[in-house]
């Protein structure tokens, strides 16, 4: 019996040697890898997530949304929403506020680009969808100890809410809740809401067109184009900067609003001179 499977063991062995040499002597016998259909198939291949965000940037936009600054877009964008209607000066203002908090975010990072960085920041003032609650406590929480930044959003936003001329009662509703989460002290607020109650119940004068012109630094003869970047211009230069805390102890309504609406003011009233031309 063991030499019967003794004998098979070599026959085994010998069969299996034979087909080895064979298989070496001749390499076209052995299976070929079809490279030309699995590039092809490759090729054809269409990638799902080609056009989706890519996770870097998806992580750069929350990152955002997520920081003292987002945050601050994002309840500027509420308030925009809480009377349904954003005046020309209005608009102005929160696209300032919008540049200045990009060139703020630039400083503190140099893997952004402007131009991406106003992306981000126009899809967040577009797209917010937290409640007006839930963004401001997480405001609360990146401001700690920031008393007077908190105090000076407040402010902010009732310069914004009052630059049609008048507090719309969504909007003074807001601003309250928000004061109230930010934990504002009444007589902080209402100090604040005073002053512009005060400033806004004297209507602002109205000027001669001759003077219209002159603040806004233009002429009679001037397009509505070059009035309206002039308008522009000078809004840019007197808003109110709420990024920096060497601005904190100073009143917007001292040294912002009078200026923005004589200048709004001006504007109006060239603008409605050139349509009653037409």
């Amino acid at each position: 019996m063991m030499e019967i499977l003794l004998l098979i063991t070599i026959v085994i062995i010998a069969i299996a040697f034979i087909n080895f040499k064979d298989y070496l002597r001749n390499p076209y016998k052995r299976p070929q890898i079809d490279t030309q259909g699995d590039a092809q198939e490759f090729n054809q291949y269409q990638n799902p997530y080609k056009n989706q965000p890519q996770p870097q940037e998806l992580s750069r936009e929350y990152k955002i949304r997520e920081s003292e600054y987002g945050l601050i877009v994002g309840l500027l964008a509420k308030l925009a929403q809480s009377d349904g209607k954003v005046c020309e000066l209005e608009s102005e203002l929160m696209e300032n506020t919008i540049l200045d908090i990009s060139d703020a975010l630039l400083l503190q990072s140099a893997m952004y680009q402007k131009d991406e960085l106003l992306e981000i920041l126009h899809r967040i003032f577009k797209n917010t969808t937290q409640s007006v609650e839930e963004l401001t406590m997480r405001y609360a929480e990146r401001t700690k100890g920031q008393y007077k930044s908190r105090l000076k959003l407040v402010e902010y936003m009732l310069s914004l809410a009052y630059a049609d001329g008048e507090l719309g009662e969504n909007e003074r509703e807001m601003i309250l809740d928000v004061a109230a989460y930010l934990e504002i002290e009444n007589a902080d607020f209402n100090a604040l809401y005073d002053a512009f109650e005060k400033f806004y119940a004297n209507k602002m004068q109205q000027k001669s067109l001759q003077e219209s012109y002159a603040i806004l630094g233009v002429n009679e003869g001037d397009s509505m184009e070059d009035i309206k970047s002039a308008y522009k211009k000078l809004v840019r230069e007197y808003h109110p900067d709420i990024l920096h805390h060497k601005g904190l102890d100073e009143s917007i309504v001292e040294k912002y609003t009078q200026k923005l609406q004589e200048i709004n003011v001006a504007y109006e009233a060239i603008k409605a001179h050139k349509n009653a031309q037409k």
